[in-house]
């Protein structure tokens, strides 16, 4: 007797065609999707490298950029000369470009805008920010134009950048000059205990050129005095003075405000002071003799060296003296970020 078939078996192949064709469409989709997340992953993986190389290159070239007051000579470009052909156009590194064009907006504070186009791999990026000058004067006892050839400390040469009138402020560095900051650790590691650093202070920074000509130039347009304004006893006036030639001091002085020495500041006594202590050939501290500065020291390239002290110098940071310099006559400032936008 044959059997009946009930037409099940029929039924089962096309099913399984169809999971099989569904299974491979999932397949393909998912392969698909993998495909196009490892593509999305690349290209952000390409965007985030250019984006740091973007970032470095803003800070590099904000870094570089001189100090002063007003930001005239960034858009001037590499000539000095204002309505030529390198206008705004800024030192940067290799694998970017930096254009600076004036900022929208009133004209203080002094602003500029900067465009910053990095190459990376096959990464490219574009950021733009807004540049003006720091709030507070570099942020450094020491302020060097060189880091070549600051001398020896035979003596005893102390560094405190510390804010007693203010404990949660950063400490200041020690030193600040232009170049790579391992040149001033160098030095302060070969000192032998000489140099004494408080708890406070940080390492060197690197720091532009101080403008010490046209601080000068600054300094004579408002009518500064003379070594006058030195005292032989405390208390000191604060006073904007300039010394045209070296300053010797063979005895006891005091003095505050802004000194601006061009030459040499040859301290054979004591000398104490206040403020902001400017010299362009150094400053030599005799055996036996002490300088004591309340505030911060700029120094330029001397044709010796920047430094010889024999003695005792110390120099420590102090707010209130810096503040009163700086409002005798306006200090110059670094360039600092304001803000930055990220348009792709």
């Amino acid at each position: 007797m044959r059997r009946k078939r009930t037409g099940h078996g029929g039924a089962a192949l096309p099913a399984a065609l169809i999971a099989l064709a569904v299974s491979s469409a999932l397949a393909a989709g998912l392969a698909n999707l993998s495909r196009t997340e490892l593509m999305i992953a690349r290209d952000r993986q390409r965007m985030a490298v250019a984006l740091a190389a973007a970032d470095a290159c803003l800070a590099t070239v904000t870094a570089s950029l001189p100090a002063g007051w007003d930001l005239d000579t960034v858009l001037a470009g590499p000539d000095g000369v204002s309505a030529t052909a390198d206008d705004g156009v800024l030192a940067a590194p290799a694998g970017c470009r930096a254009m600076a064009r004036p900022a929208p907006g009133p004209a203080a504070p002094p602003r500029v805008q900067v465009s910053i186009d990095a190459t990376a791999g096959a990464g490219h990026r574009i950021v733009d920010a807004v540049l003006g000058r720091a709030t507070d004067p570099i942020p450094s006892l020491l302020w060097l134009a060189s880091a070549d050839r600051i001398g020896a400390v035979s003596g005893t040469l102390a560094l405190d950048g510390s804010d007693p009138a203010d404990p949660a402020r950063p400490g200041w560095a020690a030193l600040g000059a232009p170049g790579r900051p391992e040149t001033l650790d160098a030095w302060l590691g070969a000192q032998a205990g000489g140099v004494v650093t408080s708890g406070g202070t940080v390492p060197p920074i690197t720091a532009p050129v101080p403008p010490l000509v046209a601080l000068a130039g600054r300094i004579r347009s408002a009518g500064a005095g003379g070594p006058e304004t030195l005292a032989a006893a405390p208390p000191a006036a604060p006073a904007l003075a300039l010394v045209a030639g070296d300053l010797i001091v063979g005895a006891p002085q005091w003095g505050a405000g802004l000194l601006y020495v061009d030459g040499v500041v040859d301290v054979r006594s004591s000398f104490a002071f206040a403020g902001v202590l400017v010299a362009t050939g150094g400053i030599r501290v005799a055996s036996g003799a002490t300088l004591d500065v309340a505030g911060a020291v700029w120094l330029g390239a001397a044709a010796g060296d920047t430094l010889s002290v024999a003695g005792t110098m110390a120099v420590r940071r102090d707010q209130a003296s810096i503040a009163q310099a700086d409002g005798l006559l306006t200090l110059p400032r670094a360039a600092a970020l304001v803000g930055v936008r990220d348009p792709g």
